[in-house]
């Protein structure tokens, strides 16, 4: 089967010496092209450093990233629309501006901005500069950025966060409807129940380690599995310690 993503012994080390510490370490990660990939794991567990990985903003220590059956090249990101952590916006600009500067920069035409602000629902937004947008506003705004080229993979880090409830319902349908006309979604969230009625694989990452991977089967309770993954990863640990 191919992949419109696949990792290969993916591993991030920091520092070095006495020092070393491994963030990520032998990961292999699957992604079918039109799905939703739920990451999941405990806070530290290494989700952010993999996605970050993924989307270029650091360099693996070992193993391959493939991008529809090639290695990962740089020319790749323009394929792939990413929010991780914070929003990357100009306080001083209002949305349309922001989203302004990305088309120029990509030379994507204008029309698009219309397009992804309704699509993120951000269009009466007027003069107001976005360093005055909520927590909410800002991760639409960051979803839209992401949106502006029409990525194959959509990668997503935490989006939920400071959206209210209506707000992460609506992006839980939006994720759906991304995947539903192509484009592969890749997305981290520590809301399970989210996850369950969104993701069509998950993978779960435990202490830096792939530790589960698959599709996620109709009626298969998220919560539970995801609970006894991480008490056979900490049961294995106490196991090395001893």
């Amino acid at each position: 089967m191919g992949f419109i993503l696949e990792t290969r012994g993916l591993t991030k080390r920091f520092g070095s010496g006495a020092h070393v510490q491994t963030a990520v370490s032998d990961v292999s990660i699957h992604l079918t092209e039109g799905e939703v990939y739920g990451l999941l794991g405990p806070n530290g567990a290494g989700k952010s450093t993999t996605l970050k990985m993924i989307c270029g903003m650091l360099r693996p220590t070992e193993g391959e990233i493939l991008f529809a059956g090639h290695a990962w090249r740089r020319e790749d990101l323009y394929a792939v629309g990413s929010l991780i952590e914070e929003a990357p916006l100009y306080p001083n600009l209002t949305a349309r501006e922001n989203l302004r500067v990305r088309t120029a920069l990509l030379g994507l035409p204008e029309s698009r901005i219309d397009e992804v602000l309704a699509a993120v629902d951000l269009t009466g937004t007027g003069r107001k500069r976005a360093g005055r947008f909520s927590m909410g506003m800002k991760q639409r705004l960051g979803l839209a950025l992401a949106l502006l080229a029409r990525p194959r993979l959509l990668v997503l880090d935490e989006p939920t966060n400071g959206l209210d409830p209506l707000g992460i319902e609506e992006l839980r349908a939006q994720i759906r409807g991304f995947a539903d006309a192509g484009t592969t979604v890749l997305v981290s969230s520590h809301i399970l129940s989210e996850v369950q009625q969104m993701a069509d694989s998950i993978g779960i990452i435990y202490q830096g380690r792939l530790a589960y991977e698959d599709r996620l089967r109709p009626g298969e309770d998220l919560e539970e599995l995801f609970m006894a993954v991480c008490r056979e990863g900490r049961a294995a640990q106490r196991e090395v310690a001893a």
